[in-house]
This record gives C-alpha cells, sequence and structure tokens, in this order.
C-alpha cells in the first residue's frame, strides 16, 4: 500500500485525509480486510481516520455476534456513521469514502460508500488483459442515485449551472471508470433554494447536513468468486484514477512482480498527472494485490509508503474542484 497527501496552493499544510487499512487473517484463516478511506471537507482526516478504525471493529463484532458477513458489513458502516455524529469531530460538513474488498477463502465481498474504488485484473485465454470495476461509484453521474437523492429533496446542479452560467440539463453520462470526466465541473447535491452542501458523492460517512438530502453511509455490496485467471486487485481513492482510467490502472499494475513497486509507479504517474492538469493535487492511496494461485511463484514484496515525490515543473490549470465537498455553508 502507498499514500501520499495532497497539495493546494491555499493551504501549504493540507493534510492527508486519505486513510488505509491491510488486515490478514482478521476473524480467522484466509480471511483478508483491505480498505480505503477518503476524507473531506474541513476535518476530513479526522472521519477517515474515526472510519479506518471503527468500520473494522464494528464488522468483527457483528461476525462475533452471528451475523452474516452481509449483514455484518451494511451495519458496520451505519453504525460507524452513528458513532461519528455522536463524537466530538464535527462532521456536518465533513466525512469520508469508505470502499472495502474482504476475502473469505476464494469469496470476495465488495462494500463501497462513495467513490472510492475497487479494480480486478483477469486475463483471458488469450493472455489479454480483462478490466472490471468491482464497485461503482455512487455520484450524481448515476441515474439511480440521482433520483434517489432527487426523491428527499435535493437539487442536483454542477456550480456552473448553480452560478447560472451553464444551462440546466441533467446529460451528465460520463461513465467513470471507462471514461474521464474532463469538464472538472461535476453534478453535486443542494439543498433547495440554498448552496449547500455541494457534495459530488451520494453516498458517504459523516456529511450529517447531507443526510436530510439523502445522502447515506449504507453500502452497496457485491461478491465475486477468485477464479485463477484473476491476477490482480487495486483498492484505491479517487487521487488515483481521477486522470487514469480503470484498464490504465490494472495495465500499470501489471507491469511489476513486486505490488508495491506497482503502488508507488501508480502513485508517482497520478501524482504527474494532477500537476499537468490542475493547481493543486487530491491525497492519493492504494493498496495492490496481487492474486496467486497455490503453487505459483511471485516477488512477495510486501510494504507500506508514505510517498515523498518530486513536485514538477509543467504549468498548472486553474479549474473547478473536482470532487468532494465545496463547503458551502448553511444559511
Amino acid at each position: 500500500a502507498a499514500s501520499k497527501g495532497g497539495s493546494s496552493p491555499s493551504k501549504a499544510d493540507k493534510a492527508n485525509q486519505d486513510a488505509f487499512r491491510v488486515e490478514e487473517d482478521m476473524e480467522g484463516p484466509k480471511k483478508h480486510w483491505f480498505a480505503v478511506y477518503d476524507g473531506h471537507g474541513p476535518v476530513g482526516e479526522k472521519c477517515s481516520r474515526f472510519a479506518c478504525e471503527h468500520v473494522a471493529m464494528e464488522f468483527c463484532k457483528q461476525l462475533r455476534s452471528g451475523a452474516t458477513k452481509e449483514q455484518a458489513m451494511s451495519r458496520a458502516h451505519t453504525s460507524t456513521n452513528t458513532a461519528l455524529a455522536q463524537s466530538a469531530i464535527d462532521d456536518q460538513q465533513s466525512g469520508t469514502t469508505a470502499v472495502t474488498a474482504y476475502f473469505d477463502g476464494l469469496d470476495l465481498l465488495v462494500s463501497n460508500v462513495g467513490d472510492s474504488r475497487v479494480m480486478l485484473g483477469s486475463v483471458d485465454a488469450q493472455g489479454k488483459l480483462i478490466h472490471k470495476a468491482l464497485s461503482t461509484d455512487q455520484t450524481p453521474y448515476r441515474r439511480d442515485e440521482r433520483e434517489r437523492v432527487k426523491a428527499c429533496g435535493a437539487r442536483v446542479m454542477t456550480a456552473d449551472q448553480i452560478d447560472g452560467v451553464e444551462p440546466i440539463h441533467e446529460d451528465w453520462d460520463c461513465a467513470l471508470g471507462d471514461e474521464i470526466d474532463d469538464g472538472g465541473d461535476p453534478p453535486r447535491i443542494w439543498a433547495q433554494d440554498q448552496e449547500y452542501p455541494g457534495t459530488a458523492f451520494t453516498r458517504s460517512i459523516g456529511d450529517s447536513l447531507a443526510e436530510s438530502l439523502g445522502v447515506m453511509a449504507e453500502p452497496e455490496l457485491d461478491h465475486h468468486q477468485i477464479k485463477p485467471n484473476d491476477k490482480v486487485l487495486i483498492v484505491a481513492s479517487d487521487g488515483i484514477f481521477e486522470f487514469i482510467t480503470t484498464r490504465g490502472c490494472l495495465d500499470m499494475a501489471l507491469l511489476y512482480n513486486n505490488p508495491l513497486e506497482a503502488c508507488l509507479a501508480l502513485v508517482g504517474e497520478s501524482y504527474k498527472l494532477w500537476i499537468e492538469r490542475e493547481d493543486r493535487t487530491d491525497d492519493i492511496t492504494i493498496i495492490v494485490g496481487f492474486i496467486e494461485q497455490s503453487g505459483a511463484k511471485r516477488d512477495h514484496g510486501v510494504g507500506v509508503e508514505e510517498v515523498a515525490i518530486e513536485e514538477g515543473t509543467a504549468e498548472m490549470k486553474k479549474k473547478k474542484t473536482r470532487r468532494g465537498s465545496l463547503g458551502g455553508k448553511a444559511q
């Protein structure tokens, strides 16, 4: 795993708001937990670290009480959301994503809240890469999520639409993961007749001010049965894939035998693209795992790295905040 804090011209001492957790043999042999949390808002780093600790803890607690792993996963997120709201952390306009890949032997349970992502790389009979996102970003780009929050009373508009410089429409058909959103002005969630909270996601842990507008901590769950042709798994915050497609991430990871080297390469490439295209860089966090069958040999380079990369000299362009919350004030 590797993580690099982002940079902002307006905040030189910006905290890394991402967190991650890797637990091997959690609650039993061959039960492994890989999770990434991408915080946002004024105290996003506190939210992500709170979730990083409590989601796994609540999951184990639920399993011990007799819950199925699916029940345990859902309850772990919703109870963590409740605990965060009751804590000393001000989560009105701060929160975190939470994406988890939980291995129970060969059964992979994927849980997602927000817009971090789990990606799987496999090969076909001819050795060609098959790329697949095992989670689906929960953002207003998705029609079903957009309609759900609108039913709760939310407006869904871009910042330019709010400012009156773009016509009102819902022509947001970008398939995130397969395409890159080059516009930099995503649809966001707003209260009726007020310019808050401006979240570019429809689910999160925290963001209590947005809960009445349909933003919730209930995860979407999916299963994948690991097969012999599955080769690499990536769990990452959106800092990794803002400018790299799912296929691009998996292609690069498979160039390496050592998962830490793959992590560092993807962090470096993502960082380079950020400084080429924006006047800031997002926090960037990634976990890479190579999937091995019995008897297979691979370099077992495993490690965790806090990445320090020289800043490039590419010309930076001023754009709107691409993701997260704009942090508007309630009136």
